[in-house]
């Protein structure tokens, strides 16, 4: 296991700023103090947050203050915001501040809710918030200018008085347009204080409430406080893609007037591909969000814009030629993606409703390459299912279908995600080569994702490339059975491969970079993303790809859909 940096973070977002500027200004403040047995409790976090609140005030901000939050109450709290500076327009300023207990597992940075139960590494993604999923709720707001401030890190194992682990945070990348601050350099520890707020939180709400100067200014002052305060053992730091200036309050004392904004006019949406469907247009969505289009609809969780690295790197030996080169792909507008993948029920409901016979012909699973059953469907698939596993036995076109039936049922376009959207997707802002780290033998990975391992091998016994725990499936499971990625989906690597939209080719070279579906004239051969219940651990990596006719149908590959925004 690894060692963690645990943090305690505290970050602000804040649009473009001016002296004379009278700006609306919101700010979101969370501290964590009342932690379970897997972390200590903090004195400090709520007294920061109460602390920086009232500096928040002093300032022109409307301040939501939440104290002791569970993971749910965080994520509804962001959300919530997200929304609230995407309604505001592009001059609003928002800042987000959060207090509290926090880990970096394999570079990547953590808030830790109240009630959170972590013992392994493995833990965090089902127990903690990704930060970096915080940062694109933020980005995703549309504000000019973003300000994210970490404070120090707080670590239960360390003595009383210490916040973080040898590691301390990961640095962060502060998106376009934007501030990053730490209460101390990335990878090193904070202090908490003797007293009841950190020299941190002190410094920053004494500069909030009396500096009247430029931000940059007013965090370099606040660096001077801290290490002052404590002999300078802590080294605030910070980074910047600031384009214009921001004060707390004018160079008079004054603070820009609170003034409300109105919601920017919703842009229309062109209509539909391939249909004469009717789409409404619709306010924008904060990422992570998840709605329906009508009551029996299947959940859609809204993803954010983005970009990142799609393939396998060239001196990767267990990669294939299938994913290289590797290739930076922008995925440059948002779009939804189911949460899970379609459901049996829920595909049962498409049939019933466009009253069509059940496509006949599927490979059932025999230990090797499958053997062809011409009576088999996807309500006979040669596997035990229930309503709330995956369809299974359904083709390419059979998707599609689902696609265009869905489409008309809400006025929604509804298709089938690309390649490039579905692997960002299911990375949820994650580096690593699995979606449970880097060990490919990992008993973690069995709380994760339902792909090969003990349980599958009892029924299949076709190699030894497994996971060596159990996560109780043989074949199939719940489409919710696992924990939720970052972008708040679940099953996005196991139970079944997925159709992509995408034709398929030898490598990457000359896929497209903008997130677009890679078509040609004449495509025999669709991708699959995500493995199976029945594929080896390599399989599993989130880098792997197969492809399949796009006529055929299989026990091992169903979909999802994506939903333009």
């Amino acid at each position: 296991m690894r060692l963690w940096g645990v943090l305690s973070l505290l970050f602000c977002l804040l649009a473009w700023g001016h002296p004379a500027a009278a700006e609306p200004r919101y700010a979101l403040v969370i501290g964590n103090g009342n932690y379970g047995s897997s972390f200590s409790k903090l004195p400090n976090p709520p007294n920061d947050a109460r602390l920086v609140s009232k500096a928040l005030k002093s300032a022109g901000f409307e301040v939501m203050t939440v104290l002791d939050a569970d993971q749910k109450q965080m994520k509804r709290a962001f959300s919530d915001f997200g929304n609230k500076l995407s309604a505001a327009g592009a001059d609003a300023v928002g800042l987000f501040y959060y207090a509290g207990h926090g880990v970096q597992v394999d570079g990547a940075n953590y808030l830790i809710p109240t009630g959170a139960s972590i013992e392994t590494a493995a833990d965090v993604d089902m127990e903690a918030v990704n930060a970096d999923w915080v940062l694109q709720q933020m980005e995703f707001a549309g504000n000019r200018m973003n300000i994210i401030i970490l404070d120090a890190c707080r670590n239960n194992p360390l003595p009383a008085g210490k916040r973080s682990a040898d590691k301390g945070l990961a640095r962060m990348d502060a998106p376009k347009g934007s501030f990053l601050a730490y209460s101390t350099a990335p990878g090193a520890t904070a202090v908490d204080g003797k007293g009841t707020n950190s020299p941190y939180s002190a410094a920053l709400a004494k500069a909030i409430e009396n500096d009247r100067v430029p931000l940059e200014q007013l965090f370099r002052q606040v660096r001077v406080d801290v290490m002052a305060a404590t002999g300078e053992d802590q080294v605030p730091w910070d980074a910047s893609s600031l384009t214009g200036e921001f004060y707390f309050k004018r160079p008079d004392g004054s603070a820009p007037a609170q003034q409300t904004a109105a919601a920017p006019a919703p842009a229309t949406q062109p209509a539909a591909q391939g249909g004469s469907t009717s789409r409404t247009p619709e306010p924008a969505m904060a990422p992570g969000k998840a709605f329906r289009d009508c009551p029996d609809c299947p959940e859609l969780v809204s993803i954010p814009a983005g970009s990142f690295t799609m393939g396998s790197p060239a001196n990767d030996e267990a990669g294939r030629a299938a994913e290289k080169p590797q290739l930076k792909v922008t995925i440059a507008k948002p779009f939804a993606l189911m949460a899970t993948e379609v459901t049996r029920d829920q595909f049962a409901a498409f049939i019933k409703d466009t009253q069509r016979a059940p496509e006949k012909g599927c490979y059932l699973p025999d230990g090797g390459d499958g053997k062809y059953d011409d009576n088999a469907d996807f309500l006979h698939p040669g596997i035990k299912q229930e309503g709330n596993h995956p369809v299974v036995c359904v083709s390419w076109s059979d998707a599609h279908d689902y696609a265009e039936w869905l489409s008309g049922k809400t006025g929604k376009h509804y298709r089938l995600p690309t390649e490039a959207e579905r692997d960002y997707a299911a990375r949820g802002a994650k580096k690593t080569t699995w979606i449970w780290g880097e060990d490919s033998a990992s008993v973690n990975g069995c709380k994760i994702a339902n792909v090969f391992d003990k349980a599958g091998k009892a029924k299949y016994p076709i190699n030894d490339d497994l996971l060596p725990c159990s996560d109780s499936f043989a074949e199939t499971g719940p489409v919710d059975a696992f924990p939720a990625n970052g972008f708040g989906l679940k099953g996005m690597i196991g139970n079944v491969w997925e159709w992509v939209e995408d034709c398929s080719h030898e490598t990457y070279q000359g896929a497209p970079t903008d997130g677009s579906a890679w078509e040609e004239d004449s495509c025999a051969k669709r991708v699959l993303r995500g493995s199976s219940y029945i594929d080896n651990v390599w399989d599993s990596r989130f880098a792997s790809r197969d492809m399949m006719a796009a006529g055929d149908r299989n026990t091992n590959v169903g979909f999802r859909l994506a939903r333009d925004l």
